[in-house]
């Protein structure tokens, strides 16, 4: 049997027809594995710093928000944008604008790193106070945002040249980076942290310090596949810088950053809250927003896959197939985290456990976990909502339903404070009010106005 041809007589894309569902799963079952591989690095780090305790805890709680958006910005914000670029250029078949997109990453890659190293830098002392870090909590989280933010450039680079190769279709190779960077991640927080025979404990500061030795090592392996001698036709390292590539991917990536900001705005607004009942309420929350922030890159999984098929769709003109991958990967999504939130919810310890044995820390995680993890359904479906629409170029919705979740999460926590003293369960039931609100908005928006038939 012969391939599939175009007019042209040259191979028809394998993305451009067949079933759709198939080839979603297909494509997100290695970022499912790499999804897997994040979760992982997570809860390790997690765990390394529950060994140091509960006021360790409670201090990385302020500054782990801070690293995810990092991720969150560029691999799927900036690296979404990334993706989508590569996929309508490989499917318009432009292999020139596709071999410019290695240039342009490489470029956003150190723009994003310097930003965030930047930010952080000069605002993040700030913003811990704010957020209600003082005394030891406030020191823990200096120190472990001063040796983490500064190699934040290694998180970037490593997400742009994942982007180039999800773009291309090939999912494998970026899950397996992510493999090299849990184990070489682990290795050294093993001897960093805790210290081992000759190796002297370094102790809140070996956990970053470890994170960017293993992102290091992920950057090495997917640079070898990449620029090697045989490396696929459409990498192009050298050539010109187009600039107004890198401007209209930039942009691009730059509003779609603002979904990301808001994400982990609403986290930190929360973490506000809970630092206001106390310490302990602030590690269990920091234990079980954790999860939230784990679940973002099993959603990117089947964004990413989104991404890819319905970017080439609509390089190819084929706009109606790309809507149904974007509505087909959506939904897989939305099943998959809500299914993961509502274990969780009747078996809350299966959480709490991998990171403290305080029970009122745990009795905290589980509250949050009983009454938010359901609702994670709506924040799967509204969050890769978002990222297909990169695909679709019609992020104007998405990210104004991102503003209404922290409108509700604002307004409500303005209410509570007017009428009530904060407690535990209203601030998680107005935490998944806000979740719900937000995967409902962008359904509705997007299927009566950019998305209708």
């Amino acid at each position: 049997m012969t391939a599939k041809t175009d007019m042209a007589g040259s191979p028809a894309h394998p993305f451009l027809d067949g079933p759709i569902a198939s080839k979603i799963l297909r494509l997100a079952a290695p970022g499912l594995l790499g999804s897997l591989l994040q979760s992982v690095l997570f809860v390790a780090d997690g765990w390394f710093v529950g060994r140091l305790g509960s006021l360790t805890l409670a201090g990385v709680a302020l500054v782990f928000p801070l690293f995810v958006l990092s991720v969150m910005f560029s691999a799927g914000a900036m690296g979404g944008a990334v993706v989508a670029a590569t996929a309508r250029a490989l499917g318009a078949k432009d292999r020139d604008a596709a071999g410019a997109l290695v240039r342009t990453a490489l470029i956003l890659a150190a723009l994003g790193g310097l930003f965030s190293a930047v930010v952080v830098w000069l605002f993040g002392p700030a913003l811990f106070r704010v957020l209600g870090g003082e005394g030891a909590i406030l020191q823990i989280a200096l120190d472990y945002a001063a040796v983490l933010f500064p190699g934040i450039v290694l998180v970037w680079l490593f997400n742009m040249l994942a982007s180039l190769m999800r773009g291309s279709g090939d999912m494998l190779r970026p899950s397996l980076g992510l493999g090299v960077i849990v184990l070489v991640h682990c290795i050294a927080a093993s001897l960093l942290v805790t210290g081992a025979g000759p190796v002297p404990s370094l102790g809140i500061k070996g956990a970053p310090l470890s994170i960017l030795i293993g992102y290091g090592a992920g950057c090495l392996y997917l640079a070898t596949y990449l620029f090697r001698i045989k490396r696929p036709e459409w990498v192009q390292l050298g050539g010109p810088i187009r600039w107004q590539q890198v401007l209209v991917v930039g942009r691009r990536g730059a509003f779609a950053s603002v979904q990301s900001a808001l994400t982990i705005a609403m986290a930190m607004i929360v973490t506000g809250y809970m630092a206001r009942i106390g310490p302990q309420s602030l590690a269990g929350y920091g234990i079980g927003v954790r999860l939230e922030l784990i679940l973002i890159p099993i959603i990117f999984a089947f964004g990413s896959a989104s991404i890819a098929i319905g970017g080439v769709c609509v390089g190819a003109g084929l706009r109606a197939r790309a809507l149904r991958v974007s509505w087909i990967g959506s939904g897989f999504a939305a099943l998959f985290v809500g299914l993961i939130g509502t274990v969780l919810a009747i078996m809350p310890w299966l959480w709490s456990g991998l990171f403290t044995d305080n029970a009122d820390i745990a009795a905290t995680t589980a509250l949050y976990l009983r009454i938010v993890g359901p609702a994670y359904t709506f924040f799967g479906l509204g969050l890769c909502l978002y990222f297909a629409s990169q695909a679709m170029n019609s992020l104007i919705w998405p990210v104004a339903g991102a503003g209404m979740r922290l409108a509700v999460l604002l307004a409500g926590g303005a209410l509570l404070l007017e009428q009530t003293t904060l407690s535990e369960i209203t601030v998680f039931m107005l935490v998944a009010g806000a979740m719900a609100t937000y995967g409902l908005f962008n359904a509705l928006t997007l299927r009566l106005g950019p998305w209708r038939r």
